[in-house]
């Protein structure tokens, strides 16, 4: 309740200055020994302006922590100014609990009768542990990993990793800050974070698990899903029965059938065609050989017939018979 009554003393306070021309969150929360960012915004008038972080309830009566203009007395806390974005980040390193408290995000502009543009914002520093990520999907036979974050006061107790429901469960780090096994591994940093890793997962794996250091404890739900099948269903057994090598052998023995029938009827086609143009040839040239003997008995005929045929009128010479018929003059 007092921090919303000062938060809204504080809005109340911005008004009469007519204008704020900073911004920035309200809360911050971070464990002890972490650190955290906190951006704020301007407005491009305030450009070149000095940007400072102070501390208190009060902007006006604040304690300076760190100012564009100087460098931060404390090592731990810097302070960047980038016109370009108009944004000033502040960080805070390795947080200690009486660091908690109210902020103020400020731009110097100076004056006696003007207010500075600020904004407040409440950093809550606190003892404990949590999670990044408090969900973990994996898959059968593969692995997941979760980072357990812890305070500073929590450094060198020992970390354990524990399944919701089964105290009996629980797998604790060593002095040396691990804790080894075929399925689960611990490795703790020593300063603020311890890493799990779970490995080998089975479908029995999944469920609700505590990270957790002292009295402190932080739920991680595991998902694991099933491993695809890669083992492809054959559509039917007839194909695998088909491409067995007795199959294949006779297959490979009908088609080489099949290309000699073809070679054997191109043959036999070959060689009746050449059989008959060889016969037509051969009767050709049986016709002029024999044209050729009955032109010379034809010739021999003449020439014994020579004086005859000077005192015929007529000589008829029959073409298909070879036959020559003389009739004498009247």
């Amino acid at each position: 309740m007092l921090q919303l009554l000062t938060a809204v003393f504080l809005l109340l306070a911005c008004i009469p200055a007519a204008r704020c021309g900073v911004t920035t969150v309200s809360e911050l929360s971070a464990l002890e020994g972490r650190s955290i960012a906190a951006p704020c915004h301007y407005d491009p008038a305030l450009a070149a302006h000095v940007k400072y972080w102070c501390w208190g309830i009060f902007k006006d009566t604040c304690t300076m922590v760190a100012r564009t203009d100087t460098a931060p007395s404390d090592p731990r806390v810097s302070i960047v100014d980038d016109p370009a974005q108009q944004v000033f980040t502040v960080t805070m390193a390795d947080l200690t609990e009486d660091q908690a408290g109210w902020y103020h995000c400020g731009a110097e502009e100076g004056g006696i009768w003007s207010k500075d543009p600020s904004a407040a914002v409440y950093l809550s520093v606190v003892h404990g542990m949590s999670v990044v990520n408090n969900r973990l999907d994996g898959e059968e036979g593969g692995s997941v990993a979760v980072d357990c974050l812890y305070s500073k006061r929590y450094r060198d107790i020992k970390k354990s990793w524990c399944r919701s429901g089964d105290p009996g469960s629980c797998q604790y780090t060593g002095p040396e800050g691990r804790f080894d096994s075929p399925s689960v591994t611990i490795a703790d940093d020593r300063v603020g974070a311890f890493n799990v890793i779970l490995s080998k997962l089975r479908m029995a794996d999944a469920g609700w698990y505590w990270c957790g250091v002292g009295t402190q404890k932080t739920a991680v739900q595991v998902l694991v899903t099933p491993r695809p099948s890669t083992t492809a269903v054959p559509v039917t057994s007839t194909p695998a029965v088909a491409r067995s090598p007795e199959h294949i052998s006779l297959e490979s023995q009908l088609a080489h059938r099949h290309v000699l029938g073809a070679v054997v009827v191109f043959a036999s086609f070959t060689l009746i065609v050449g059989m008959v143009l060889l016969a037509r040839k051969i009767w050709q040239r049986h016709k002029r050989e024999q044209r050729r003997r009955q032109g010379e008995e034809l010739k021999a005929r003449l020439s014994l017939c020579h004086e005859d045929i000077d005192e015929a009128s007529i000589i008829f010479l029959n073409r298909d018979s070879q036959k020559m018929d003389i009739f004498g003059a009247e």
